[in-house]
């Protein structure tokens, strides 16, 4: 398709054949075929030369999103496409909410707006091996096959972070120490950046975040930045990462908080005159391709319940889920820093591992030993698992509990959100399905203004 392309504030990675490809280059992508052989975070808007046809894609995970609302035309004039990667732009530019639709990911929207006709094609399709046997003699051949992949993906963005100033967030969890080891050993300099609440994740204990954190960057040889904020200090942050993260479900906007703390303290941090944006690295996705969630019990309330499903069955319900919420990119990106999310650029390395495998005890850590062996630390294959937006592994801690105490909980988060992004809380519910935004096959006529008075 030749012609023009809008450009949006969240930053494109797009890779093709192991390999970046710039704007000048999509100019010649149109089929399904031509997307399918994408990889990478990208949410494109390419409009033809001649006024006609336009064009929405969305990569296979949906790590970056897109929105797009119709502007009617006089009569005189064709209907325009407007787009952008934040809902609430579109609210800000007089879109009604109702009058928003999503992109979903993988998936190409064509739209005529002089013939007022709109089609969607899924061009990314991924394959899990859900019902697939766990043989034994089979681990070390995924093994070997996903640490070749991942090799691969650094090298390129060696290349493509040539000259950025780039930050890794460690978490001291397997996932960030992961990326932390190979950034170690492919990228030229990097620093590592860790989040913890002033009482609620004791800088000292052993089981803490920061602990762990400490470790590894002492045994890596990483510089570290440490970034302390004080529980009554989260709620001050908490509308901007639902404008930000364009979610209201509380495990992202409490994980979100925890980037959004990172990504005003790393706003801060000096950075080279007239430079690129500052990168982060982070280690987001593996928990939905390895389906490695459980609930958290604090105080008498569960939190972040999960379907009853199978692990092969829950990984793709997660995986599927990636189409919303934008507790990094979105966050990071409304203070002028760009993500990436090594696990999430190829991701059918994990999803053919067999289902079966996922019910194992301790899979992931099995895993990631034959993967990455002796240069991620001992003390992390041994270390319990802890989420972010926890703290610690001895008690719950972190951005949830901080909420919680304040009152900040599920039903004010939901009213908040309805506040800012301009919806009936009856909508609400329709935005989000089955963690997929809400999005049309068909061209979308706006609603009628209602009169007045």
């Amino acid at each position: 398709m030749t012609g023009s392309m809008t450009t949006t504030p969240i930053a494109n990675l797009i890779l093709r054949d192991e390999r970046t490809i710039g704007v000048q280059e999509l100019s010649v992508l149109d089929t399904r075929e031509d997307f399918s052989r994408l990889r990478g975070h990208f949410a494109l808007h390419l409009k033809s030369a001649d006024g006609g046809a336009q064009l929405l894609a969305r990569d296979p995970l949906g790590v970056n999103k897109l929105f797009f609302a119709i502007k009617r035309g006089t009569g005189e004039t064709n209907d325009e496409v407007d787009s952008a990667n934040f809902f609430i732009e579109l609210v800000q530019r007089g879109h009604r909410p109702a009058d928003i639709w999503s992109v979903p990911s993988g998936h190409l929207v064509r739209i005529w707006p002089a013939e007022r006709r709109l089609t969607l094609e899924k061009f990314s399709t991924l394959s899990f091996a859900d019902d697939a046997a766990a043989v034994e003699a089979d681990l070390p051949r995924h093994a070997e096959r996903i640490r070749t992949q991942l090799d691969a993906t650094f090298r390129i963005l060696n290349k493509a972070l040539a000259g950025r100033t780039v930050y890794v967030t460690l978490s001291g969890g397997l996932d960030s120490t992961t990326v932390a080891a190979l950034a170690k050993q492919h990228l030229d300099k990097f620093s590592a950046v860790t989040f913890f609440v002033q009482g609620k994740d004791p800088e000292g204990e052993p089981g803490s975040d920061v602990h762990f954190a400490r470790l590894v960057a002492r045994d890596l040889g990483i510089p570290l930045e440490l970034v302390e904020l004080a529980p009554q200090s989260l709620p001050a942050l908490v509308d901007e990462v639902l404008v930000g993260g364009q979610d209201y479900r509380d495990f992202n906007v409490h994980c979100g908080l925890v980037n959004a703390a990172l990504a005003v303290a790393i706003a801060r941090l000096p950075r080279p005159a007239g430079g690129a944006a500052p990168v982060v690295l982070t280690g987001d996705t593996m928990n939905e391709l390895m389906a490695d969630y459980t609930p958290v019990h604090y105080g008498p309330a569960e939190y972040y319940s999960l379907p009853n499903l199978g692990a092969g069955r829950l990984r793709r319900f997660l995986v599927s889920g990636l189409d919303t919420g934008d507790r990094e990119v979105g966050i990071f990106a409304r203070l002028g820093i760009d993500t990436i999310q090594p696990y999430a650029l190829y991701p059918e390395i994990y999803t053919a591992l067999p289902g079966a495998f996922l019910e194992v005890d301790g899979a992931k850590q099995r895993l990631a030993r034959l993967v990455m062996g002796e240069q991620v630390p001992s003390y992390i294959y041994d270390r319990p698992k802890v989420r972010a937006q926890v703290g610690g592994s001895n008690q719950v801690g972190g951005t949830l509990a901080a909420l919680v105490d304040q009152g900040i909980d599920g039903p004010e988060l939901e009213r908040r959100f309805c506040r800012l992004a301009g919806f009936e809380p009856r909508e609400l519910k329709r935005w989000i399905r089955a963690g997929v935004y809400r999005f049309t096959a068909t061209y979308p006529i706006p609603a009628p203004t209602p009169l007045q008075g």
